[in-house]
């Protein structure tokens, strides 16, 4: 009963806590790598966004599209959604 006491219980709690160290770090680990994908699916987003932002300026150099009716009024939402967009992403930068 004595070995029970000085070595089988301490190492049996010795596994325990070895197994339940090894399956957090492997959960963390799977954590880590969706924050990393997450982050490199905005950066392209944020990308994406301030090339058709830098596009549409550049298509709109003169405001034509702005000024006629039909057109201005859709270009002006999608301009808006745009900014909005690139207001959102780039909100910490």
């Amino acid at each position: 009963m004595e070995i029970l006491q000085q070595i089988i219980l301490p190492l049996l709690i010795i596994s325990i806590l070895l197994y339940i160290v090894w399956n957090l770090l492997r959960k963390v680990e799977k954590l880590e790598d969706g924050i990393e994908e997450s982050d490199k699916l905005i950066e392209s987003a944020a990308d994406s966004v301030d090339r058709a932002l830098a596009r549409m300026r550049e298509v709109d150099r003169v405001g034509s599209f702005e000024a006629d009716d039909e057109s201005g009024f859709i270009f002006g939402e999608i301009q808006a959604a745009l900014d909005k967009l690139n207001n959102e992403i780039n909100k910490n930068a």
